[in-house]
């Protein structure tokens, strides 16, 4: 798929690591410019420079996502200093196994402000600019979680049900300029959550319950990251893509 995505510009926001980091390194070898947002400057210089090595372009903001008045701001640079942006990929958030009744006030705000406030917050600064430049796309990056949910992940199951939710719902408002699909991974081997699968029985429970026996590598994120970007698209918007290893659905 090399040269597919020549003349576009990528913005992945959690680009610098983890799932994020995968689909940003795997848009620039496809020919994309990138942009990447981040809270970890070290991590953003890293992947920045695996992007230059690449041969493509790449900004790295600083961005919490969290903060909508950042969010706006960065925004606005990125456009500037990019020349607009083509497709956005909204994976930045944060992870909480717990279970409900120990899930404090303070935890449930700091998932949900993270997965889906934070990710409605990049979803407005970047429609508006899509819709006034007349095209975009824009992939948020939910979890089978928000599926079918699960044990001891109440919090976070709700924010990536709401992110389906929203996402769905900016389909149908802002077709035909700007498409908005989802994809929603299962369990991939990740900094984020490596403090679980590094367990064992952790791991054993989830290869066990996974048809194809294993979690996934960030890396195979790539493929379907670049088909979402590109024409393979065109005619898709309020989908939702499983890449969960066969994961029984709802």
């Amino acid at each position: 798929m090399s040269g597919i995505l020549a003349d576009r510009t990528a913005l992945v926001t959690g680009g610098n690591r983890g799932l994020g980091r995968a689909m940003a390194l795997a848009l620039a070898e496809a020919g994309a410019d990138i942009v990447i947002w981040g809270r970890d400057s070290d991590a953003l210089e890293r992947t920045s420079a695996e992007v230059l090595a690449a041969g493509r372009a790449c900004l790295a903001q600083a961005v919490d996502v969290t903060d909508s008045a950042q969010v706006n701001a960065a925004a606005a640079e990125a456009w500037e200093k990019a020349g607009g942006v083509d497709v956005a990929f909204l994976s930045a958030g944060v992870l909480l196994l717990q279970p409900a009744t120990e899930t404090s006030d303070a935890d449930w705000e700091a998932t949900i402000g993270a997965n889906l406030t934070g990710l409605f917050y990049c979803c407005r600064a970047f429609g508006e600019r899509m819709l006034a430049q007349g095209h975009g796309k824009i992939i948020n990056v939910a979890s089978n979680f928000g599926l079918h949910g699960g044990a001891n992940w109440s919090a976070y199951s709700a924010s990536k049900a709401g992110v389906i939710g929203l996402s769905k719902s900016l389909a149908w408002e802002w077709a035909p300029a700007v498409t908005v699909n989802v994809i929603a991974p299962g369990a991939f081997y990740t900094d984020m959550n490596s403090h679980l699968l590094d367990v064992p029985e952790i791991m054993a429970a989830v290869e066990g319950n996974t048809p194809l026996g294993r979690v996934g590598d960030p890396l195979e994120l790539g493929p379907l990251s670049v088909m979402l970007a590109g024409p393979g698209s065109d005619f898709m918007t309020g989908s939702v893509i499983s890449i969960d290893g066969g994961v029984i659905k709802p």
